[in-house]
């Protein structure tokens, strides 16, 4: 069966204003020009499509992972209840052999889960329980479709930052795997719950996003042109992203000062390999 993984992360109600589900895996990223990245996944046992826990990851757009947290099933009480009522037997997984019947995690108890994500985003993210604030003099959809928006700065600087996102997911994507088209393939997606744009604002983004990838016009051959990007190694096809995401950000719309990198938490705070209880 599925895992249904967008009504799982429902179920867990983050506080995070910017999150939102891609496939199986959660993500969400801190507002403004943040570096940081964080991304929730099932976390497999060696058994093919079992699951034993949650995989928190947070990166950096230029330093990669920096932190990477196992928050177990079973440590968290996510399915005492569940295990007590079955009896002996292996406990704390879940699985997705059959294709049909309810989620396999129904009936799970998320406080604790909830409450360890959070102490990882007060550590390292925690501009992520901020919760966002717009001065917009109109709403998005009326600007846009009202206004001639391509004088409208403020229309412009939101795309500008939709293309940011895009790159974003497409960037977190090479870590889990997927190539730069396949994150691509739902970017209009992302946007819009991310930034709350329109989706026809969400394809201008994927659209401005492929021009500084293939560096030409969307034409015939763009589609070949991306697919000789998703044939490279995933590291190439991630150092190719953030280029055309520096690019990207040279030309901003507005005339804004660069702000300096928020400051990382010292290493000596964090063990990368420790659990949250």
């Amino acid at each position: 069966m599925p895992l249904h993984a967008k009504e799982f992360f429902d179920e867990l109600a983050l506080p995070f204003a910017s999150g939102t589900v891609v496939g199986d895996t959660y993500y969400a990223t801190p507002a403004g020009n943040s570096p940081l990245r964080l991304r929730i996944e099932f976390a497999r046992t060696t058994m093919d499509r079992q699951y034993d826990g949650l995989r928190l990851t947070v990166t950096h757009v230029e330093r990669g992972v920096l932190d990477t947290r196992h928050l177990s099933f079973a440590e968290h009480e996510t399915f005492a209840r569940r295990d007590a009522a079955q009896g002996p037997g292996r406990r704390g997984v879940i699985r997705d052999w059959h294709k049909d019947g309810p989620a396999p995690w129904a009936g799970a108890e998320l406080t604790g889960l909830r409450k360890a994500i959070e102490a990882l985003a007060r550590i390292w993210c925690p501009a992520l329980l901020a919760p966002r604030t717009q001065a917009e003099p109109a709403p998005w959809a009326v600007r846009w479709h009202e206004e001639f928006w391509v004088s409208d700065l403020a229309v412009l600087v939101r795309l500008h930052e939709a293309t940011q996102a895009v790159f974003g997911l497409a960037e977190a994507g090479t870590y889990d795997g997927r190539t730069v088209s396949e994150s691509l393939h739902n970017a209009r997606f992302y946007v819009m719950d991310i930034l709350g744009l329109p989706l026809d604002q969400g394809m201008l983004a994927e659209a401005a996003a492929v021009t500084q990838l293939t560096g030409r016009r969307l034409g015939p051959d763009t589609a070949g042109a991306l697919d000789r990007i998703s044939s490279l190694p995933l590291d190439e096809q991630r150092a190719l992203v953030q280029a055309a995401a520096w690019r990207h950000g040279a030309a901003t719309p507005a005339a804004r000062h660069p702000s300096p990198s928020p400051a990382l938490p010292a290493a000596a705070a964090i063990r990368p390999s420790a659990r949250i209880h």
